[in-house]
């Protein structure tokens, strides 16, 4: 079986419907669409979704909940939106985008998604390097250059095939996902504050930051790209499926994208609720928290925060390898050999960490910049998705296209908002 980051695809896709039962979609009966949409969720719980929601959850305590629950719902329609392109084309995002705007449409989508790139790149990183200083002692810059090599090793092998690359990072997702919801069974949770603060509030300033932060680490950019790869059909040279069975295969996208994206948002909730329980001044870095979460509640707990953010960096780094392959391949005529291409997405983290700068700051700000992205990446998804002569049955709603529109809309404001605070 071809990877699906692998050859492109030839027209019209086939959706495999043979053996719905067997896989790791069970008796979901989606084995072929909830490995794509897991896959994409470790793009929800990097190093970045760290950063700003353990300094969320030590500042404001529960207050910004309810951003990271509309960050998740909204992480479902679009990641939707993403699988189903790539379903029912057979062509990635950043294929599509580069056909239909050419010229200097194409070259400003291209550096909005390297840029998506370069961002997820230093999430990744820079997050990697501090778990690698806090169980092991390594200097942020030494622990820097572990993950990068280790990215440059998978993409020298070339990781191919659901039995290695999909396997791997399954596996790290399950360790993410259980520390931190340990976390959260050791933690002090006030339940009747927490449900409360799933109901939208106003946010001061510094919340404020943190919000946009927090759509940006949640919301993903570079998910989008790589999902609607990722959900391509493949070519075995069976007839093109008709209109009843791209429904079924729809419904069944539904069902994944909303399984994998409420994983994804237990983990960011966890994160932001037994940070809650840590002093003020533990969100001032992750280094902090750790040091707070030891003291307060033992080594053992702190170091399961750290084992989760390895995890999280070295799962997010196979993603990210990948989606600078999905990029390139959609977005350049005359590709750059990958490992220049590598070195080149990865100098901006080690060189903001050579100037000593803080590195949760670096991870708060990293999803900040995601979050002026999005738009970028949102908008023509929208537009594609609504074409009815381009996606067939699995064209969108109307309801669909006003939820997709609404969410862009929130997500611009915020920028806005940010711009206009001066922040």
């Amino acid at each position: 079986m071809l990877s699906p980051m692998g050859e492109r695809v030839a027209q019209p896709p086939r959706v495999d419907d043979r053996s719905p039962d067997r896989g790791l979609g069970g008796t979901l009966g989606a084995p072929r669409t909830l490995v794509p949409a897991l896959l994409a969720a470790i793009a929800y719980v990097d190093p970045g979704n760290f950063g700003v929601n353990i300094t969320s959850g030590a500042q404001h305590g529960y207050a910004l909940v309810w951003v990271v629950v509309f960050a998740s719902c909204s992480a479902m329609v679009i990641q939707y939106l993403a699988a189903k392109l790539g379903m029912a084309t057979g062509k990635s995002l950043a294929e599509h985008s580069s056909q239909r705007f050419p010229g200097a449409g194409r070259l400003l989508l291209w550096a909005q998604a390297e840029l998506v790139v370069v961002m997820t790149d230093l999430a990744e990183i820079v997050g990697g390097a501090i778990a690698l200083k806090l169980l092991f002692g390594m200097p942020l810059m030494a622990g820097a250059v572990c993950v990068t090599l280790f990215s440059l090793v998978v993409l020298a092998l070339k990781v191919r095939g659901r039995s290695h690359f999909d396997s791997v990072v399954l596996v790290l997702l399950v360790v993410i996902i259980a520390s931190l919801v340990w976390q959260v069974l050791v933690a002090d949770v006030d339940r009747v504050a927490l449900l409360r603060s799933v109901l939208p509030r106003p946010l001061d300033s510094s919340a404020a930051l943190l919000a946009v932060g927090i759509v940006g680490a949640t919301v993903m950019p570079h998910a989008l790209h790589f999902h609607s790869a990722a959900s391509r059909g493949h070519d075995d040279g069976s007839p093109a499926v008709g209109q009843a069975e791209r429904l079924r295969a729809g419904r069944r996208t539904v069902r994944s994208v909303v399984i994998a994206m409420s994983v994804a948002g237990v983990a960011n909730v966890s994160l932001v609720v037994f940070s809650a329980a840590l002093p003020a001044a533990a969100g001032t870095s992750i280094e902090t928290a750790y040091a707070a979460l030891s003291a307060s509640a033992g080594q053992v707990v702190a170091t399961m925060l750290a084992v989760a953010l390895l995890a999280s960096g070295l799962a997010s780094t196979l993603v990210g390898v990948q989606t600078g392959d999905v990029v390139m391949q959609g977005f350049g005529r005359r590709p750059i050999p990958p490992l220049p291409r590598r070195l080149l997405s990865v100098v901006p983290a080690l060189v903001i960490l050579g100037l000593g700068i803080e590195a949760t700051d670096a991870l708060v700000w990293s999803q900040v910049v995601l979050s002026f992205a999005l738009p970028g990446t949102l908008v023509p998804l929208l537009l594609f998705t609504r074409d009815r002569d381009l996606m067939g049955v699995l064209v969108n709603h109307r309801a669909t296209t006003a939820v997709a529109a609404l969410i862009t809309t929130v997500v611009v404001g915020l920028c806005g908002y940010l711009v206009a605070t001066g922040l």
